[in-house]
């Protein structure tokens, strides 16, 4: 029912008392109802009070109180003193907002998504291709869940919300190798400092505001997995610390309007984002008395068109204590370094023109990271660098919506989640297209050729870790809930 304006009533300055308590505008505003003789039974026409605008509807919306509700209050008017009164209307007042008080259903919101995936090596070598990151880049693999996350999620006041997100397909330290196992992949807080929630802390277990893709949901991306280029920054892309945002509240907009419409931006983390964090990753102690620190700016523009386009700075620094186990070598070595930690620091540029309908995005980060060195004796800093570019179209159809893309990466540099730190040489080429015939179903299938290193095995042979070339299909199959 729509509103209607013409059963405003006004009341008498005589009969308003003092303030603009929701009393006196309610009671004065059935009184004259009664006195005017109106022959609309006020039951009856269920109207409703503005405790703000003093008006009076008939149909019911925020801040808009059933005038049916002080039926007591109307019966005693004339009949009990005004403290009696009063009395009366705050016990009414106070039975309405119990009532109306919120449920936990009410505040949290539950959802989450599953990524069935297949994959199957085509030619190359099939036998030593691996990757830390995704199991399903390795011999022998068919069917398997990548990832199985449920995120429970809302707002407890105007100034505190909460977000928990767990994965069902991991182990915590193991890179996604031991399935079936609980983990936890965020439990954080949003405190807002102002009233627009424009400025806010992030406390907890959270993502690491570096780059693009490693905020981007993997429910959102595109392509199988992050670039390695830059996801080795943060593996698993979290770590526990705090972190200050801030956005305009039209700015916070557009960030929500680019997940919505399917243009798979990144999610909202701000125009300035400044962190500390352990620096030891994703459900891994904290090793030394160092925070990592890091910094992002980054913006979302919006042309006149509608047409998107997104920048960004980011660098992060901090000393990240490395594993170190003996290696086969001519002789058994366990390489040394400092235990403090060796200085871990990058900084990267990022860029994406959305996919309307055609897209580019890319990123490319330099820096330091922990490294084995060529003596294979010691862990220490050394230079990396690395990237990708990723081409897109989105084309919308009576089938659903489609949108073939190609990437390509490489990186120069160490994993230093990875025992020993070894170094890694990646080049690969992934072209693929995702086909979403209902927004709560998406399937993905890619061809991907790749030239990567397989840091996790030493080969006495080689005196080194393995260079593989293979190619490679996967297919995925997603569901959102």
């Amino acid at each position: 029912m729509q509103e209607s304006t013409n059963h405003i009533v006004k009341p008498s300055p005589r009969e308003r008392f003092k303030g603009d308590r929701l009393r006196s505008a309610t009671l004065s505003t059935a009184l004259l109802a009664l006195l005017s003789g109106a022959t609309m039974s006020v039951q009856a026409a269920e109207l409703y009070m503005d405790t703000q605008t003093q008006q009076v509807f008939t149909s019911p919306g925020e801040n808009r109180v059933k005038l049916s509700e002080f039926e007591e209050v109307n019966a005693a008017a004339g009949k009990v003193s005004p403290e009696e009164r009063d009395a009366l209307e705050a016990k009414l007042v106070q039975q309405k907002k119990k009532a109306e008080k919120k449920k936990w259903s009410d505040i949290i919101s539950l959802r989450g998504y599953t990524q069935f995936r297949s994959s199957k090596t085509t030619s190359g070598d099939n036998i030593n291709l691996a990757s830390p990151g995704d199991q399903f880049i390795s011999n022998n693999k068919n069917f398997g869940i990548r990832r199985a996350r449920i995120v429970f999620s809302g707002d407890v006041s105007n100034r505190l919300s909460i977000y928990l997100q767990t994965d069902f397909m991991t182990g915590p330290d193991t890179g996604g190798v031991t399935g079936g196992l609980l983990a936890t992949r965020d439990a954080y807080a949003d405190i807002y400092l102002d009233d627009k929630k424009e400025y806010r802390i992030r406390a907890g277990v959270n993502k690491i505001p570096y780059g693009f893709e490693i905020l981007q949901s993997s429910q959102n991306r595109l392509t199988m997995e992050r670039a390695d280029a830059v996801s080795i920054a943060a593996r698993d892309e979290r770590d526990t610390g705090m972190v200050f945002y801030w956005a305009p509240a039209h700015i916070r907009d557009r960030f929500k309007e680019l997940t919505s419409s399917g243009l798979k931006g990144s999610g909202d983390y701000g125009v300035l984002g400044l962190g500390i964090f352990n620096g030891q990753g994703l459900n891994r102690g904290e090793l030394n008395n160092n925070l990592q620190k890091v910094a992002r700016l980054n913006y979302p523009f919006k042309f006149d068109g509608g047409q998107f386009f997104e920048v960004g700075i980011s660098a992060l620094s901090g000393k990240y204590v490395p594993r170190a186990a003996s290696i086969s070598a001519p002789t058994a070595i366990v390489p040394t370094f400092d235990s403090k930690g060796v200085q871990d620091s990058r900084a990267g540029v990022h860029a994406v023109l959305y996919p309307q309908p055609f897209g580019l995005q890319s990123e490319w980060n330099w820096g330091s990271s922990p490294e084995l060195n060529a003596s294979q004796t010691k862990i220490e800093a050394a230079k990396l660098k690395g990237g990708y570019i990723q081409a897109m179209y989105k084309l919308d159809t009576n089938l659903g919506s489609w949108i073939p893309y190609a990437k390509w990466q490489r990186y120069d540099g160490s994993e230093k989640f990875i025992t020993n730190a070894p170094r890694s040489i990646l080049r690969e080429t992934e072209i693929g297209v995702e086909w979403m015939p209902r927004p709560e179903l998406e399937l993905t299938v890619a061809y991907a050729k790749m030239d990567r290193t397989n840091v996790n095995t030493f080969v006495t042979a080689l005196d080194s870790y393995r260079q593989v070339n293979a190619n490679m299909v996967r297919v995925q199959l997603q569901w959102n809930y």
